[in-house]
């Protein structure tokens, strides 16, 4: 469908009630929301473009959710959801990029909203492979591309830019919100009301292609290291690229997580079973904020 009738859809999907009638029908149900990184106003985006949210965009999207939803905090997962006319929605972020940590965060304390950060710990202030693919081919990375850096290469940041792909100028920039943070921020971030942090793996591997010893390291290591240093720590994490195996699932449970998330699957069921691979909603950027409340209703 061409953006501007899908626009027009979406206008008149919203406008005519049909959103507040099938929102209706999600009272108490739960939905898992997927950000990535948050960008400054003014601040162009650069690298995969769409994991950069304009601030005014997010903002907007938190207004939209205080109108409609209940915003509660992760650890609400682990509760039997009360009746509740309005559905509920956890917020998360993967890897803890600068943006999300400064002006993502400040968005939320202001509007009193709990969030958690997934956190890859030795991707702590660098310039992703993802981003640095991206920033030279336009903001997107091509299929076949992806596919071998997630496949053959493991998701491996040293093997993926072998060979040398220099960091753009932007990119470069230490004050660039589009790196991933530091610890410093992390650690300001963490000390925010209502901000939690989770594990995104060690490295940020893609999981399943990882032997027995290297897969147990990668899901145990980070969350030792969290426990250590933030009292918010909670004991949940989101895999990396949102791949995973039964294998995995094993591994994510050996560790100690209380549960992990995917990238996809929408909606919590009523009787989550399958705790090792919950679903979420991933939100990119360029999304309109009508093509935003229409997924908020299940849409």
């Amino acid at each position: 469908m061409r953006p501007a009738v899908k626009r027009l859809v979406e206008n008149l999907l919203v406008s005519s009630g049909v959103a507040t009638l099938a929102r209706r029908r999600l009272g108490g149900r739960t939905l898992v929301l997927a950000y990535h990184n948050v960008l400054p106003d003014g601040e162009s985006a650069v690298g995969d473009l769409s994991l950069h949210l304009p601030r005014r965009e997010f903002a907007g999207q938190l207004d939209a959710l205080g109108e409609t939803h209940d915003v509660v905090p992760i650890t609400a997962l682990a509760e039997t959801p009360a009746r509740a006319k309005r559905p509920r929605v956890v917020i998360t972020f993967d890897d803890a990029y600068a943006g999300a940590l400064t002006c993502g965060v400040d968005e939320l304390v202001a509007r009193g909203m709990p969030a958690t950060i997934f956190v890859a710990p030795d991707l702590l202030g660098s310039v992703t492979w993802w981003d640095q693919l991206a920033a030279h081919s336009g903001g997107i990375i091509a299929d076949d591309v992806r596919k071998r850096a997630l496949g053959p290469l493991g998701g491996r940041t040293g093997k993926i830019l072998e060979g040398g792909t220099a960091v753009s100028r932007a990119l470069a920039s230490p004050v660039s919100s589009a790196r991933i943070g530091t610890e410093s921020q992390l650690l300001k971030a963490a000390a925010r009301p209502g901000i939690s942090i989770g594990s995104h793996s060690w490295s940020h591997p893609n999981l399943s292609s990882l032997d027995p010893a290297s897969l147990d390291a990668e899901l145990a290591r980070p969350r030792q290291w969290l426990e250590g240093r933030f009292p918010r720590a909670v004991p949940w994490v989101s895999y990396p690229y949102g791949m995973f195996t039964e294998t995995v699932e094993r591994a994510a449970e050996r560790a100690g997580y209380r549960g992990a998330f995917r990238i996809d699957g929408g909606w919590m069921p009523d009787s989550p079973r399958a705790l090792y691979a919950m679903p979420r909603l991933n939100i990119p950027s360029g999304l309109s904020i009508n093509g935003f409340r229409l997924r908020l209703a299940g849409l």
